[in-house]
């Protein structure tokens, strides 16, 4: 049986930053944060047969980025740093669960750390640098 997100409490939401080869985006409330998660097929394989790492590294930045713009009270930030580590493959069909969370905060910059899991598998753990850019 395929996994239902909306089943286990995740809620559906577009958003059009992300490249369209990243199909459909959820999120669920955690208490203290959200979870991010995307559905996964063949379209974003690489020649092993795998989800390409790119878009494994898109989606932990992006998730990442989310979770710092809302720690600096939803000004825009950018990434300056990022660090992967790619743990296990993903495979097509399976859903991708993302989180960040925040580790410091300065007065200009946001450190988080983040991982990717399927299926109860850490595929990458990541660690990254924000800077608070300010008001539009």
């Amino acid at each position: 049986m395929p996994f239902d997100p909306a089943a286990m409490g995740w809620k559906p939401f577009d958003d059009p930053a992300l490249p369209r080869v990243m199909l459909r985006h959820w999120e669920r409330d955690e208490g203290e944060g959200f979870a991010y998660g995307f559905e996964t097929d063949t379209t974003q394989a690489n020649g092993l047969g795998v989800v390409h790492g790119g878009i494994l590294a898109t989606y932990i930045d992006h998730t990442m980025g989310r979770v710092a713009r809302r720690a600096a009270g939803e000004v825009p930030v950018a990434t300056i740093q990022l660090d992967l580590h790619y743990l296990a493959p993903a495979r097509p069909g399976h859903f991708i669960e993302a989180r960040g969370i925040v580790v410091r905060r300065t007065m200009s910059v946001i450190f988080l750390r983040g991982a990717l899991t399927s299926q109860g598998t850490d595929v990458l753990s990541a660690s990254g640098i924000w800077k608070i850019l300010g008001r539009p």
